[in-house]
């Protein structure tokens, strides 16, 4: 194990206070953390100085001083700095005088009229006449693409849009065309953005400091629009959004810097995506299947209607299906409800056949369907990615921008498996294109020549089934490998290097060796049994020492919203909330303690259904299994709760097939769909902009979602209408807000024995999550040992 060195600290003054920072920092870094405000155009955090706008000048006192461009000028010990002395201000004025000779003078009509850093500091340095006079160069609008249009004469070539393309989301797909007065920003050829490279993310116009880079879906200014912060629903890497609207409207998404597990950074379903919220084909009104049609109805009818039908199938004859893009809070009261009202076990996530696989093979090899690793890690400890499975920058956008980052700065080494051909494969050091189902092959080709060429010396007390799985190795020796799946021997050979060393490639000493994290997404692959490959990457990462080991890992990304938190809320036949077994009588016992007591004698049951007198202890059925329970007629009921979402990730496409053999099917959804034209009761829901909550993403953080503006028609959050149900049955489940709910669920759940609504407010959680004065009693965290008895090596 390597010890990190701490870093050397250096003092050094500004504007006579003294600032203590790590050795290396900018002037104007050191300023920032300080709060000391330092004017700027094309510094943007997370890139590198630029140092083109020459607006952050300051000056360094003393006989080595002088001007010089803070974004860019390191710290010395002893060092003194003026922000505001007067050569300072009299530089930042001449330099702003001759910005405005060209620029256009139309902030009326400018969409970043009010946050323009150019506005901002033409008046914070009194600029109010220039000497410098000619006619304005105007130029009209440039449509760059459907989303993008360009205005050369408000351009300041701060490089800010071009720079964020090339080094946070790798594409480049614009660059600076031309030199001096003729520069302007361009795609390449002059081509439509949609015809390049271009992924759509808005990030060039986000980081233009003024109106040069505009949305062309904007039509408002900034003091017109109301905000408010939520996570975004579209995937599981879990960004922060900033969403501002007005009058009930969503009108733009901006950004908060360094803000959530994405730093403001943006993909194209985040910054678009709005418009699938408020599309008028939302479903906004409940219906009811009479004579064969599904007829409008209010909804309390539709919840009477649910409540008297449901009473007839109480049991193992009732299963729900959870809606992985619902909220925490949600998913737990349906999984209660099915537990404590209905009394079945057969509870689960809807999800396709790839999902439930790395699911399954997540819990085999770690004892817990969950990711071991954060995705910020690799901005600190990661020397080595392995990215494997379809296309990231579709299925995590985000995610493969800090890749693509750590490359950049920190020197970090990619390793590409996918059949797909996209940009980061061309950038990797090695990208292996396998044959359909060839990833199990290639991986294991991996760990064979790791151990075939001592990169490493295994534990020697290696997890369980560590020698059944070494013998399953003699299977896949290298050559055999790259010859059936025509991958090139040497690829297999450097990718094995890489990984084993950490990115370090060759290395006397194997504690030198740096960490290597492995990214999945083939929860998102098309065809093939992923359930193998997906084992092979864990007992990979197991036999390098990177479970446990901050910078290492697996994280694996499955697609919707809250896929992870659907999992932690109980929403899973074996597992009660928390992981805990289903079969733990100690765990059942705390559960029934909690949840049975809300009977309201005031009700009187109807229709032959009982109440509960415990919790169900006949084993539960999963989505597959569900699926064919209703196909045999074992299940005639089911509540199936599903988020129509333009990412298309799906269901299991049996499930259709078996549905109208089902005597009840209550449908909750936001669109209309194939299931709800199979429904007898379909109840309208509200999306992740419309209520209060919180979701878990792919690396296991807790996020408060918040309200934003109000769902269309009757729709109501879930948590709403599973309350309504409930209640009608004489279950008094009357929470007032998500954050009751959430108390519940931290004081029955060890993982989340920690979270709370005023936590959340001041930032995000990684579970497990430590409770005032309380140690978590499962490690599954940054650098954190995990349990030994819950891993080992699995053979498929």
């Amino acid at each position: 194990m390597v010890v990190k060195a701490e870093p050397k600290l250096v003092t050094f003054k500004v504007n006579g206070q003294d600032i203590t920072v790590p050795e290396g920092s900018t002037v104007l870094d050191a300023c920032l953390s300080h709060g000391i405000e330092v004017p700027n155009l094309c510094f943007q955090p997370m890139m590198r100085p630029w140092g083109s706008c020459r607006i952050c000048t300051v000056e360094i006192l003393g006989r080595r001083g002088g001007l010089v461009e803070s974004c860019a000028a390191q710290v010395r010990e002893g060092m003194e700095v003026a922000t505001h002395s007067p050569e300072a201000l009299k530089s930042r004025e001449f330099i702003l005088q001759m910005y405005l000779i060209d620029h256009a003078l139309d902030c009326p009509t400018c969409d970043k009229s009010g946050e323009c850093y150019l506005q901002d500091n033409t008046y914070l340095h009194n600029v109010q006449v220039s000497p410098y006079n000619r006619p304005k160069l105007a130029q009209p609008y440039e449509h760059f693409s459907d989303v993008i249009d360009y205005k050369w004469d408000r351009c300041i070539i701060c490089a800010r849009c071009t720079r964020v393309c090339d080094e946070v989301i790798g594409v480049t797909a614009i660059e600076v065309d031309g030199r001096g007065l003729e520069a302007s920003i361009t795609p390449a050829w002059g081509m439509n953005l949609r015809d390049t490279t271009c992924i759509s993310c808005g990030m060039c116009i986000a980081v233009c400091p003024v109106g040069a880079m505009t949305d062309r879906k904007f039509g408002a200014h900034p003091w017109e629009l109301d905000a408010t912060e939520t996570i975004c629903g579209f995937c599981d890497v879990g960004c922060t959004l900033n969403v501002e609207h007005n009058r009930g409207i969503v009108r733009r998404i901006s950004h908060l810097w360094e803000r959530g597990v994405n730093h403001g950074y943006t993909c194209e379903r985040g910054k678009w995506g709005y418009q699938f919220v408020q599309n008028p084909e939302r479903l906004e009104a409940a219906a009811i299947r009479r004579d064969g049609e599904l007829q409008t109805v209010p909804l309390d009818e539709a919840l009477d209607e649910a409540a008297a039908r449901l009473s007839h199938y109480q049991g193992q004859q009732f299963a729900a299906l959870a809606s992985p893009e619902n909220t925490n809070e949600s998913n737990y009261l349906l999984q209660q409800f099915a537990r404590a009202v209905m009394g079945s076990n057969n509870v689960d996530r809807t999800m396709t056949h790839n999902q439930a696989a790395v699911d399954r093979a997540l819990a085999d090899s770690f004892g817990f369907g969950a990711s071991t690793n954060s995705v910020q890690e690799m901005f600190t400890d990661t020397g080595c990615a392995l990215v494997v499975g379809p296309n990231i920058v579709e299925t995590a956008p985000v995610a493969s921008y800090w890749v693509n980052w750590a490359r950049l700065y920190r020197e970090t080494k990619d390793i590409v498996i996918s059949r797909d051909h996209f940009v980061m494969c061309d950038r990797a050091q090695v990208w292996i294109k396998p044959p359909e189902n060839g990833e199990t092959a290639i991986i294991n080709a991996i760990a064979r020549v790791i151990l075939d060429n001592k990169l490493l010396t295994p534990a020697e007390n290696p997890p369980a089934g560590f020698q059944p799985w070494l013998d399953s190795l003699e299977d896949f020796a290298p050559e055999d490998v790259a010859k059936s799946t025509g991958v090139p021997l040497a690829d297999i050979q450097r990718a094995a290097v890489l990984y084993a060393t950490g990115g370090h490639e060759i290395s006397d000493d194997p504690s030198g060796y740096g960490p290597s994290t492995i990214f999945s997404t083939l929860a998102s692959q098309i065809g093939g049994d992923v359930y193998p490959a997906e084992l092979a990457l864990h007992n990979l990462a197991l036999l390098t020492g990177n479970i446990g080991r901050a910078g290492g890992g697996v994280i694996a990304f499955r697609g919707p919203a809250n896929f992870q938190g659907s999992t932690d809320a109980g929403c899973h036949p074996a597992l009660l909330p928390g992981y805990q077994a289903r079969n733990d009588a100690d765990a059942r016992r705390k559960f029934a303690a909690a949840w049975l007591p809300r009977w309201n004698d005031a009700v009187v049951p109807q229709n032959g259904f009982k109440r509960p007198q415990s919790l169900p202890d006949a084993p539960g059925l999963g989505c597959e299994e569900i699926i064919e329970a209703i196909a045999d007629g074992r299940i005639k009921a089911l509540y199936l709760a599903f988020g129509s979402q333009p990412t298309n990730y799906g269901f299991d496409a049996r499930l259709l097939e078996v549905l109208p053999k089902l005597e009840l099917l209550i449908v909750e959804d936001i669109y209309p769909s194939p299931l709800t034209e199979l429904a007898h009761i379909v109840l309208p829901a509200a999306m992740f902009l419309e209520e209060d909550g919180s979701f878990t993403n792919a690396d296991r953080t807790v996020q408060r979602v918040r309200f934003t503006l109000p769902a269309p028609g009757a729709a109501q959050p879930a948590w709403r209408l599973i309350q309504g149900i409930a209640q009608r049955l004489g279950y008094n489940l009357d929470h007032r807000h998500p954050s009751q709910i959430m108390e519940e669920m931290a004081r029955l759940m060890p993982i989340y024995q920690g979270v709370s609504y005023p936590r959340l407010e001041r930032g995000s959680l990684e579970w497990p999550v430590k409770s005032f004065g309380t140690e978590p009693s499962l490690y599954l965290s940054l650098g954190d040992d995990l349990a030994p008895e819950s891993l080992k090596f699995v053979v498929s």
